[in-house]
Parts: structure tokens; sequence; C-alpha cells
């Protein structure tokens, strides 16, 4: 995917979090991981797309700004366990359908605001956004995150759920005769991270996205559930 209108988000974000937190008062140690991964994201469509990339894996926090693997931003109030965050994320959703008649479909631009609250019983995350791109439409994220440790391994399996709008499911969904409503697309995943030795680690994400009816049943998907995958090492900071 193109990556500068995500960075342009990203500085903004980092422009925002230097207002969110004085310099004074913030502690701006990076905490967390940096590396090279390979990531599986294949479109809900059939696609002309390459769906196998190489990625920064970048999973940590520094001050106010923090980067989740494909979500980036400023924590701007503390509330409860967590705090009011604004970010975005890095979706990768755009694709070329194989018909000749049809027009590319561009990665969104979603911008938002959101919480992670992490308590003893796991860590819950709901966040929302504004496709600023092309579709113009509404993205809510709802997930639960467990932690299982196992010696050297780390298992965090999750539950979720994703919304989306009419107007995004149909720009990337619909067509000149099926124009669907909006999508509610549970999901999960199970993330885990394996210590090689030192400040090294193994990092590997999968996912299993069961499709609402809306987008399962566009011309352009043919499949009712979607999987993806992400394999990463990385180096932790502390």
């Amino acid at each position: 995917m193109p990556l500068k209108p995500q960075l342009v988000l990203c500085g903004l974000l980092l422009a925002q979090g230097l207002h969110a937190e004085s310099t004074d008062s913030a502690d701006w140690k990076l905490v967390g991981d940096i590396g090279a991964g390979v990531n599986a994201a294949p479109t809900p469509a059939r696609a002309q797309s390459r769906q196998t990339t190489a990625v920064p894996y970048l999973n940590f926090d520094a001050g106010p700004v923090f980067a989740r693997i494909d979500m980036f931003g400023v924590k701007l109030v503390p509330v409860g366990a967590g705090h009011v965050e604004l970010l975005t994320r890095v979706l990768s959703d755009g694709y070329t359908p194989p018909m000749p008649d049809t027009q590319r479909r561009r990665d969104s631009l979603p911008i938002g605001l959101g919480t992670l609250q992490v308590t003893p019983v796991g860590a819950f995350m709901v966040n929302a956004y504004r496709d600023v791109g092309k579709s113009g439409g509404h993205l809510v994220d709802l997930m639960y995150a467990a932690e299982i440790d196992i010696g050297p391994v780390a298992l965090y399996p999750q539950a979720g759920l994703e919304y989306r709008s009419s107007a995004y499911v149909r720009y990337y969904n619909g067509t000149a005769a099926y124009q669907p409503g909006a999508a509610d697309s549970p999901f999960a995943a199970l993330f885990a991270e394996c210590h090689l030795g030192g400040h090294w680690y193994l990092n590997g994400n999968l996912r299993r996205t069961w499709l609402a009816t809306s987008v399962a049943a566009s011309p352009l998907v043919r499949r009712g559930k979607l999987d993806s995958g992400l394999l990463a090492v990385s180096y932790r900071f502390n």
C-alpha cells in the first residue's frame, strides 16, 4: 500500500501528542518492540493486489506516542485503566477488482478516538474511526484479549467485532447492481511471542474474520471468512 498518506496522519498524531503532554512531564523513553516481518493480509474481494508484503514491526510506547502493529496514535487523557487516544490504523484494504469495467478501491485513511483498558482480567479495546479517504464511511473496532504465559512463550487469544458503515461497505464491496448495507463481522485471533534470547523475540499473529452477510453476498467477494497472518522478528527496548 502507499505509505505516504499514513505517514502524514502519523505526523499529525505526533504533533497532537506534543500538545497533549508537555515535554517536562512526559517520559519519552521508548519501551517495546521494533523489528521487521512478513504480513499476509488478503482483502475480502477477489483482487489483483499483492496480498503478502514485507512490513516493519512496531509495537511500542514512547511518552504519549504509541504503535501497536497496525495502529498508531497518541494518548490524550487518562481514563480508567488506560487513556482516551487519538489514532489511525493501517488497514491495506485497497485493491483492484479483476473485472476491466471496475475502478481500483483506494486504501482507507481512518482517523478517530478510542481507548485500551488493561485490567487484571484482560485488555479491552474500543476504537471508532471516520474514513477520511474515498469511502467516507465509519468504522468501529471492539476487542478483548487475554494473556497466557507458557515459559518463554506468551499467548494472547483475542476476540472481537468489526463494524463497517454502509458507505464503507458500498465503496469496497458494492457494484452498480449491488448496494450493500452496514456490516458486523466477528473475529478471533491468536497473537504469540517467543523469547529467542537477549532482547530478541519472534512474534506471530493468526486471525480469522467471519464476514457479515452484506460483504459475503457481494459479487466481488465469493467467500464467507477471511484469514490473515503476521510473522516478525523484533528487538525489545526496555
